[in-house]
């Protein structure tokens, strides 16, 4: 018989950690009426110990943000999280992060916060961003016992429809990038991986202003309205 009152596992956070989280849960998301133009936008990309983002171990975030038709470098996010053991070696070939690299990072609840912060209520966009979305909540959930409820929305489901004579023939980020003649100046690490999303989220930005989408609702609408027709 399974025990239906199962508690939850507690989870004790340093004063430190939880003045930092104080202020986040307070952050409400963006009116879906803004319009696209006054957005900050937080494109975000992360990796993982495995492909099941609800079980395997959060190893990186990566995030930029866009700001006013813009790319802001400068102003990023990135943070590894300090594992207890390292990955497999075949798991290392698809995340790069070396035994080393994954032993020395921040612990997760200070990265978690990082990010957070660094979000702080903007819409989180990412290139299949269930996986990304899955993976850090999951980890919020049990590393702060919290998880930000701002919106998500996915450039791998946006680009076909403001796109949809490229969509049979682009399946990956990089597939996209190369149609839309996307500069790419490095890939495959998470920040780098979000930067390249960004350049993409910028084309598709411009692609939904020509076609008259000019609000955050109208994204959301555009994304709902898909879902409906495949069911």
């Amino acid at each position: 018989m399974i025990w239906p009152f199962s508690r939850k596992p507690h989870i004790q956070l340093s004063p430190t950690e939880t003045q930092r989280l104080a202020p986040l849960r307070s952050i409400a998301s963006p009116s879906p009426r803004t319009p696209l133009d006054a957005l900050r936008w937080v494109v975000v990309d992360v990796e993982t110990g495995g492909l099941n983002p609800r079980a395997d171990p959060l190893l990186s975030i990566g995030a930029v943000e866009i700001r006013h038709g813009r790319i802001e470098l400068g102003a990023g996010c990135e943070a590894r999280l300090k594992q207890p053991a390292a990955t497999s070696h075949d798991n290392i070939l698809v995340h790069g992060l070396t035994d080393s690299q994954q032993l020395s990072g921040l612990p997760a609840s200070q990265a978690l916060l990082d990010y957070a912060e660094f979000a702080a209520g903007a819409p989180q966009i990412a290139f299949h961003a269930a996986f990304d979305r899955d993976a850090l909540h999951t980890a919020f959930a049990k590393t702060l016992g919290w998880q930000p409820a701002w919106p998500w929305l996915d450039a791998a489901v946006i680009a076909p429809l403001l796109f949809p004579q490229h969509a049979a023939g682009c399946r990956h980020l990089d597939d996209w990038l190369e149609k839309l003649s996307i500069a790419n100046f490095s890939r495959h690490s998470a920040v780098a991986d979000a930067a390249a999303t960004a350049q993409l989220w910028l084309v598709l930005l411009d692609a939904a202003k020509r076609q008259r989408l000019v609000t955050l609702r109208d994204l959301q609408r555009l994304v709902r309205a898909r879902r409906w027709l495949t069911g």
